[in-house]
């Protein structure tokens, strides 16, 4: 009997340069942000309320994003505030 000893190959991705922009896709933004990915596709489209959308390119029917936008969209929001929750009264009946 012959046994093979098979290892399994992995390559290393390029590392990034100034020059080159580090391209995500929705999955790995979605995890960067710690968010759900429908929670990405909802805060990339631009609606009247929404001020501030995710910047993102279409490349066919599918989204990329560009990781300085991402950072950059991420550090431009609004610090949260730490005021108490607003108490609602019940009327009474």
């Amino acid at each position: 009997m012959r046994t093979t000893n098979r290892t399994k190959i992995t390559t290393l991705p390029e590392p990034t340069t100034a020059t080159q922009p580090l391209v995500l896709t929705v999955r790995q933004v979605a995890d960067l942000l710690q968010i759900s990915p429908s929670a990405i596709y909802e805060k990339t489209r631009w609606r009247g309320g929404q001020k501030n959308p995710l910047p993102c390119r279409r490349v066919g029917k599918y989204l990329r994003f560009v990781r300085s936008e991402v950072e950059g969209w991420l550090l431009s929001l609004p610090v949260a505030s730490r005021r108490a929750k607003r108490r609602y009264n019940r009327k009474a009946a």
